[in-house]
């Protein structure tokens, strides 16, 4: 279960790079939900390992480990935010790189 917590954790701060490319807002909002995750930690441990999903100490561990990722990836994110042009297009327009005959 470790394993697919962590591959979890990557694959959700990949995604949450790749849909936010060029959209600054979208990018900043992303990052600040995933950093902001991290409060569910003190529901969900109880609740995996009620279910028998964690199994002792090795499960609380990976679970940390997943929300640690979830909290570095959010940071990432919300720094790659902060210095994302707002639109695709207006990158394209600043560069004038539009060719009118």
């Amino acid at each position: 279960m470790g394993i697919i917590l962590l591959f979890l954790a990557f694959g959700l701060v990949f995604l949450a790079l790749i849909f936010t490319k060029e959209n600054k807002k979208n990018r900043i909002l992303t990052g600040f939900v995933l950093m902001i995750s991290i409060l569910t930690y003190p529901l969900s441990l109880p609740l995996l390992h009620e279910l028998n999903i964690l199994k002792g100490l090795e499960g609380t561990a990976m679970l940390i480990i997943f929300y640690f990722i979830l909290l570095i990836g959010g940071i990432i994110t919300l720094m790659a935010g902060l210095f994302t042009k707002t639109k695709l297009k207006d990158s394209i327009s600043e560069k004038g790189t539009d060719e009118t005959p």
